[in-house]
């Protein structure tokens, strides 16, 4: 009998486009991500902690990377966590920054689900000692099973929205970073 791969296990078409300061995306897809370069001391921790943990095995240019958001609508609504937890916003709000826009190609049916699954997630708590201590764990080369399940870091609600559509990922989304989703996707600065 020959091998045959599961469709879930192929890797999803995609590509991604550079938006510079002053620039945004035309006709965004729900299902399709971000990944945002932020400033502040949070966001500067982030990439060093990603690229600590990268060494001598992925590209250190992934960790360029401090945030991802969800599209969840063709209006460019996105689902992202922030620190006071899981928001809806608008991309129109990274116009000023340095963005890399992830069109992911999937049916219409399985970019509703994804969309779906991420407003469910709207109003749910991001633990700032939770994300404090699974970077820590993560910069020790240790996964982390830290944060409960109802608290939410951008990179696994996007995994676990992306999930739905049988996209697949390397680790479960309690340990995926940012910088892992550049990597899975290819996008570097």
């Amino acid at each position: 009998m020959p091998f045959v791969v599961a469709p879930a296990a192929l890797p999803v078409p995609q590509s991604h486009v550079r938006c510079a300061p002053g620039q945004t995306v035309s006709h965004p897809r729900p299902g399709d991500i971000i990944l945002v370069r932020r400033f502040g001391w949070l966001q500067r921790f982030l990439p060093a902690s990603a690229q600590l943990r990268a060494c001598g095995k992925n590209n250190p240019a992934f960790s360029h990377w401090s945030h991802a958001a969800l599209v969840v609508s063709w209006h460019g609504h996105l689902v992202e966590v922030r620190h006071d937890g899981v928001v809806l916003s608008a991309i129109e709000n990274y116009r000023d920054l340095d963005y890399h826009y992830v069109r992911i190609e999937l049916p219409d049916a399985d970019r509703a689900e994804v969309a779906r699954y991420a407003v469910s997630c709207l109003r749910r708590t991001h633990g700032r000692w939770s994300f404090a201590l699974a970077a820590l764990a993560k910069l020790g080369g240790a996964r982390s099973r830290v944060a409960k399940r109802s608290r939410q870091e951008c990179a696994a609600l996007v995994v676990r929205a992306l999930r739905r559509a049988g996209v697949t990922f390397e680790h479960g989304p309690a340990d995926m970073s940012v910088a892992d989703l550049a990597r899975r996707f290819g996008v570097c600065p």
